[in-house]
């Protein structure tokens, strides 16, 4: 996890989303949409939303398809 996501001014529920994904990957989880719904405790549309804004920013690179992984970008390229 990279502390910038905090100074990003983003949504709570995107910082959460990135808090999250950052966890699965330090376990060596599958970032796939299925693992992360599972364990989302939010609404299916907050959990887009926030998907959404993370790759808006630069801070994900979204998955193809469902059953693919999402993958957590370096800080440099992120976009404020």
């Amino acid at each position: 996890m990279d502390q910038k996501i905090f100074t990003l001014g983003l949504p709570t529920e995107t910082v959460s989303c990135y808090l999250l994904l950052a966890g699965l990957a330090d376990q060596e989880l599958p970032l796939t949409r299925p693992e992360v719904t599972r364990l989302w405790t939010g609404d299916g549309p907050g959990l887009d939303a926030a998907l959404e804004e993370l790759e808006r920013r630069g801070i994900i690179a979204a998955a193809k398809a469902a059953e693919e992984p999402l993958r957590l970008l370096p800080p440099e390229v992120w976009r404020d």
